[in-house]
């Protein structure tokens, strides 16, 4: 056979292929998610049923399919990109690890090349030993590809998710710290407020001609009492700023 009557045998084999995995796609699929639901350390999946396990699993096979019967569909690896990305974003919003995510594609990718082209050559004697290693190939470049996208977009997703913590506690830190300053600036005026009519009062008494010595001695213990209470005021807000201060750079 000539190297173009090869090349048209392998593309016909492949073609055959990917309609046997159009024609059985549903019981792909279930041994898919069997395969996903039996190992141990993907525990998320248990959460899940099984449409949501399915996720764009379907959409994925169909894509495998089409890739096996034209390799170069550039429009088919467009659509498979863009459903392995949706996938990724999903298992994010599902819970899942990382490894989880990474190790699910695996699994697939896994059940698919030993079972589901087994079974094809099983049936097809034209499939042969270099149809079978092309059509491999074209199978684990598609599902590397599907780990890569799925694992891009889940990490994307995390950072988002992080930054948008980050942002929210900054904004909750910024909250905490304008109300402890209105606190503070409201202990201030509530606490000064009394202090200076006080002031004036016994500023106005003292200039009363008849006013005794005695009362001219109370008036002044009076003003230094105000005086001392005023200084205990400033102190004590001084303390309080230190403190909220203390805590906010610990923030």
């Amino acid at each position: 056979m000539t190297r173009h009557g090869q090349k048209s045998s392998t593309a016909s084999s492949f073609a055959a292929f990917g309609e046997f995995v159009s024609n059985k796609r549903e019981e792909i699929l279930q041994s898919w998610i069997a395969a996903i639901d039996r190992d141990p350390k993907i525990s998320t999946s248990d959460k899940l049923t099984y449409t949501q396990l399915l996720d764009h699993l379907p959409e994925l096979c169909a894509e495998l399919a089409a890739l096996l019967k034209k390799p170069n569909a550039d429009d088919v690896k467009k659509e498979a990109k863009d459903d392995a990305k949706a996938h990724g974003w999903k298992r994010w919003r599902q819970g899942y690890k990382l490894d989880e995510l990474v190790r699910e594609i695996c699994l697939v990718r896994h059940d698919f090349i030993e079972n589901w082209l087994e079974k094809f050559a099983a049936i097809n004697p034209d499939f042969d030993s270099n149809a079978q290693n092309g059509a491999r190939r074209v199978v684990e470049r598609f599902f590397d590809n599907v780990i890569i996208e799925a694992t891009v977009q889940f990490v994307r997703e995390h950072r988002q998710a992080m930054r948008q913590a980050t942002a929210q506690r900054r904004a909750e830190r910024k909250k905490r710290i304008a109300a402890k300053a209105e606190l503070v600036q409201l202990a201030s005026h509530r606490l000064r407020e009394p202090l200076g009519p006080l002031f004036f009062a016994l500023e106005a008494l003292l200039q009363q001609e008849s006013l005794s010595p005695h009362g001219v001695e109370i008036i002044g213990l009076l003003k230094r009492n105000l005086k001392e209470e005023a200084r205990a005021i400033d102190d004590l807000l001084m303390s309080v700023a230190s403190l909220l201060n203390g805590r906010r750079s610990k923030e």
